[in-house]
């Protein structure tokens, strides 16, 4: 097996925004968006300071940005739209944390960029999110229906450097498609001879 990973590490993040959020799914039901904001919404009633920047579109957007305002949250709750590869990097590379609570998916690609880019992500409970994090270490995992505990979240923020730079050191193991594809080749080779 490969996966489809990263064409390559980007550059280390610097200084991240400790209060930041990115999600960059798309906004469909099976991406669960409105978790995404009802997660993000426990986070602000415990940091008043939290910021949340939503990119992407879908079909649930204006049913989403309604959402936002009934919650009180527009002042930090940003959507974004489409981001071309430029604009998403600068995003990965100054948020601190990344949401992805889909409810179904395999190994996401926007996840594998994130660890590589230093966030810690904040995952949905599914199999393939398992695989990249051991929730409470390197991430967090939420269960259906459960919310981020803020203090688990202090507890991984004094933990960010670390978890940056195990989760980069991740993904340039196992996820960095040449270097994949190349130990298939060579596998498939090995089997002929």
């Amino acid at each position: 097996t490969f996966p489809l990973g990263l064409d390559a590490l980007p550059p280390m993040a610097g200084a991240k925004v400790e209060s930041l959020f990115f999600a960059n799914r798309g906004l469909e039901a099976v991406y669960a968006p409105q978790r995404v904001l009802a997660v993000f919404a426990g986070v602000h009633a415990a940091w008043s300071d939290a910021q949340l920047v939503i990119a992407n579109d879908g079909a649930l957007r204006v049913q989403l940005e309604r959402e936002v305002q009934a919650l009180g949250l527009s002042a930090v709750v940003h959507f974004v739209g489409r981001l071309d590869a430029p604009a998403q990097a600068h995003w990965y590379a100054t948020a601190q944390w990344y949401l992805s609570l889909p409810r179904s998916d395999s190994v996401s690609v926007s996840v594998l960029e994130a660890m590589a880019h230093g966030c810690i992500p904040v995952l949905s409970d599914l199999p393939a999110n398992r695989e990249l994090i051991d929730s409470g270490r390197n991430g967090l995992v939420l269960a259906d229906g459960a919310v981020a505990d803020a203090a688990e979240l202090e507890r991984l923020l004094g933990q960010a450097i670390a978890i940056a730079a195990d989760n980069r050191v991740w993904v340039a193991e196992h996820a960095l498609f040449a270097p994949a594809v190349r130990g298939f080749l060579g596998r498939l080779r090995e089997l002929v001879r």
